[in-house]
């Protein structure tokens, strides 16, 4: 990473690449995404040569010239990429998150997200996932609707969500997939063993998750998530409203 832009972002690496959810159309291709409150934070958008949509919370409306409005029903878009201070500007590359930044979005910092977006070598996409939001599944998972979850005993990150997905096991469908030998432990949970399905997805690391709904991918979740439950039941319920 060139150091000057190296000063003002920070590298998407393995436990910060977080994936788009399905919903927006960022899926593929590149697009910067500015998470505020304040519609000022993205006055320099018309200068950014992709797509900029401006992530506001649930309520809050404004316009601003060259950029797209969304509203983040629900937080989800903020709780996937972990924005919890305002305003947080996002450069995704095939739905993954490439570099992030808390500063506004003006002139100087647009002239650094083209160099980003316009440097497909130095800074391109940390997993080679061969599934992605809006996917639709076959197989036995082509008209399924719940969570998949990518684990491995011993796994100091899986560990960590040991409670949460115990209580999620009970509460809605969950399928653990574990590539450890032997019998598999969370006996809340419905279990599929062996590599495949890591194989099959491209899977990183565990643990991952996959939220599903009808056989089509709504989520993916790389790494380590805190306050999973929340998370995953708001899924569930924001999935009951659409029905």
């Amino acid at each position: 990473m060139k150091r000057w832009i190296a000063d003002i972002f920070t590298f998407a690496g393995l436990a910060l690449a977080q994936v788009a959810p399905w919903g927006l159309g960022v899926e593929r291709g590149k697009a910067v995404l500015v998470f505020t409150s304040n519609c000022t934070d993205a006055a320099a958008a018309p200068q950014v040569k992709a797509r900029v949509v401006l992530v506001l919370p649930e309520g809050r409306r404004c316009q601003v010239g060259g950029a797209e409005v969304f509203q983040d029903t629900g937080g989800l878009w903020r709780a996937t990429f972990y924005v919890d201070r305002e305003p947080r500007v996002v450069v995704l590359k095939e739905g993954q998150q490439i570099v992030t930044t808390t500063k506004p979005l003006t002139l100087d910092l647009a002239n650094a997200v083209n160099q980003v977006l316009q440097d497909d070598q130095r800074y391109a996409p940390r997993f080679a996932l061969k599934i992605r939001p809006g996917d639709r599944l076959a197989g036995d998972l082509a008209g399924y609707t719940g969570l998949v979850v990518f684990w491995k005993e011993g796994c100091p990150w899986c560990e960590k969500e040991r409670d949460d997905l115990a209580r999620l096991c009970r509460e809605l469908p969950v399928l653990l997939v574990s590539n450890t030998p032997g019998k598999p432990d969370l006996p809340e949970c419905a279990h599929r063993g062996g590599w495949q399905l890591y194989h099959d997805w491209g899977i990183p690391i565990a643990p991952t998750h996959v939220w599903i709904e009808e056989g089509v991918v709504k989520w993916i979740d790389v790494g380590h998530r805190p306050k999973a439950y929340k998370v995953i039941t708001d899924l569930w319920e924001r999935r009951s409203v659409r029905r």
